[in-house]
């Protein structure tokens, strides 16, 4: 009988689980437009769907579709390019809180650099890399992190589907997805997801 009361009011608040893990997000709206509302509403039941709470590095979210490229700092920011597409918006949500997870971790980055420059000694920026060595480097770990993570919420293999059709940081993919070196960098410098 009371499940039968809750149940409801759960649905009605925009609570699809009963602990509404997402109420701890301050998630605010760049122009109000009416995507951006729709991302509101898509992050808030993608963060009840799935158990990401240990991967929540920072509860402040801007969705600004005037923002073309997501991005992590000063403030986590998305867009509405993934409305359609669940999976890709939780891997970039969970890309860009990993971010945040490295930011707290100097030493440890450092030191995965380090032994990615000795195993990468020349690799690729814009398209393929990021914007530069350093942020390609970078990218090993968050982009390591974001498929350890998903791994963990959807298996391998839709987690590997999802990162595998990203347009961007291609040659940084490749290497998380098929190059377990990367992954056993990540782990001896105790950078894995929490």
């Amino acid at each position: 009988m009371i499940h039968r009361i809750i149940a409801p009011l759960l649905m009605a608040c925009g609570c699809v689980a009963p602990a509404c893990a997402n109420t701890a997000l301050t998630i605010e709206l760049g122009a109000g437009s009416e995507s951006e509302e729709s991302t509101r509403v898509q992050l808030r039941r993608l963060v009840d769907q799935f158990d990401i709470e240990r991967w929540l590095f920072t509860d402040e979210v801007l969705i600004d579709d005037g923002q073309r490229i997501p991005h992590s700092h000063p403030v986590l920011t998305l867009n509405s390019g993934y409305l359609d597409d669940d999976l890709s918006q939780l891997a970039t949500f969970l890309h860009e809180q990993f971010h945040w997870y490295a930011a707290e971790r100097q030493g440890q980055v450092d030191s995965a650099i380090a032994e990615f420059r000795e195993l990468f000694p020349d690799v690729p920026s814009g398209r393929a890399g990021a914007r530069d060595e350093y942020s390609t480097y970078l990218h090993l770990i968050i982009c390591d992190l974001e498929l350890a993570a998903m791994q963990k919420l959807v298996g391998d293999s839709r987690a590997r589907g999802t990162l595998s059709r990203w347009q961007h940081y291609t040659w940084i993919y490749e290497q998380v997805l098929n190059n377990p070196a990367v992954r056993a960098v990540n782990e001896k410098n105790g950078l894995t997801p929490p």
